[in-house]
């Protein structure tokens, strides 16, 4: 194959590090929110993905039976999605190190084959998706990268928390994320198009250049945006002092997310005169135990609800739409759909301000954001919403009116139309 704009050629190909799992000779699973993704965007991209290929690392069996409740399920001759396995998922540094001609090759022939390669940043030691890129390069084809988080601050963030080690933060800034930054910078000077989720960061690496994007990429379709009846219901009940008001976090239960900040914040807004309210947590992982411990430490057990995993879907918006307040204490930059399925849900949202909430709220969406790691601050913030419910169910309509204009389906027609354009439209 020649040129990467062949007519012939309508296969895109986007080599990922999300894990799938083989279920037999045409079907695959995957991270439910994630295969929603898949088949929109393939369904978008319409000619220009006759064929969309996954280029990913292999799940265990044993992740997959940890995990299914939150997997989804693609079916390769239906969906028109072919999952390529690179390698396992939890192979070793070192393992994954001997095995690299062998990915590499495997990669190689994926590339050829494609007329898109979509792929973003790797890590040191496990050089994949921009190698992907660069093959890309190589080969004429048109490269997509996109990178999803600016991690630029976590390294400092992670050892201030106590999170890291002074060797794992020195090993960060001396050897990671150097990489990482010129891993960036090549993107913005020699791939087709690059998607970058956060405004600053595409200014920082784009400088002013055309095809360097700020990506919201949001997950939620406009069907999962709240009734207009539901979200007048939810802020009309607002004003019943008897009405429950609802805090929700969802997603993985593992420390960097700050789950336990949240469950001191809401402590600390207990003495400041919050009552008759319930902490919702939707999600499983490492640190559900000891947040459970946590929560029965900081006598919040009649409060804090441990609900368990729920597949993205009609099924766990069913359940946002109930919520009011989505609290975020990432200790680490993070940038989670959860913020914009709040919104959706007809939620606002309290957080620490990291760039990611910052951005949100500068760009109109109803977010209050604190000073980091400060959890004290964090239940003041909650506290005050408590007591002002006329203000919080203007909140909400803001979350809605901001979610509208920010649909999955909106932000996948711009991604469709760059890509159209690198094609001549």
């Amino acid at each position: 194959m020649n040129a990467a704009d062949s007519t012939n050629n309508k296969t895109y190909l986007m080599v990922l590090p999300v894990p799938a799992f083989r279920l037999n000779e045409h079907q695959f699973a995957i991270e439910s929110a994630f295969a929603d993704h898949l088949r929109l965007l393939r369904l978008k991209l319409g000619e220009l993905a006759q064929t969309l290929v996954v280029a990913l690392p292999e799940m265990s069996a044993a992740t997959y039976e940890a995990t299914q409740a939150a997997l989804g399920m693609i079916d390769e001759t239906v969906d028109g999605i072919r999952f390529s396995p690179m390698y396992p998922a939890n192979i070793g540094r070192l393992g994954y190190l001997k095995s690299l001609p062998r990915i590499m090759r495997a990669l190689h022939k994926e590339v050829r084959q494609a007329a898109v390669v979509h792929a973003g940043p790797s890590e040191l030691f496990r050089p994949y998706e921009f190698a992907s890129l660069l093959l890309g390069c190589a080969l004429r084809r048109k490269t997509i990268s996109v990178t999803d988080i600016d991690n630029r601050k976590s390294a400092q963030m992670n050892y201030k928390s106590g999170r890291w080690s002074k060797r794992e933060y020195l090993d960060t800034i001396l050897l990671h994320r150097p990489v990482n930054r010129l891993q960036q910078a090549v993107a913005a000077r020699a791939f087709s198009l690059v998607l970058l989720k956060g405004a600053k960061m595409a200014r920082d690496y784009g400088g002013g250049r055309p095809n360097v994007k700020n990506f919201l990429d949001s997950a939620f379709s406009a069907e999962h945006i709240i009734s207009d009846e539901k979200l007048e219901q939810k802020c009309a009940a607002l004003a019943d002092p008897a009405t429950t008001l609802e805090f929700t976090f969802f997603g993985r239960l593992v420390g960097y997310k700050g789950v336990d900040h949240m469950l001191r914040a809401l402590a600390h807004a207990k003495t400041q005169g919050l009552q008759n309210f319930r902490f919702n947590i939707i999600g499983g992982g490492d640190e559900e135990t000891a947040l459970q411990e946590l929560t029965n430490s900081l006598q919040l057990q009649n409060e804090v609800v441990f609900q368990g995993s729920v597949a993205f879907g009609s099924s766990l918006f069913e359940r946002l739409h109930n919520y009011h307040v989505l609290l975020a204490a990432p200790l680490s930059e993070d940038t989670p759909r959860s913020a914009l399925d709040a919104l959706a849900s007809g939620q606002t949202i309290v957080a620490y301000d990291t760039y990611y909430y910052e951005e949100l709220k500068a760009a109109g969406a109803p977010v209050t954001t604190v000073a980091w790691s400060d959890a004290q601050a964090l239940g003041a913030a909650i506290a005050a919403l408590g007591r002002d419910r006329k203000q919080l169910a203007m909140r909400l309509r803001e979350a809605v009116a901001f979610a509208r204009e920010n649909t999955q389906e909106i932000w996948l027609e711009r991604r469709v139309e760059w890509t159209r354009a690198l094609f001549g439209g």
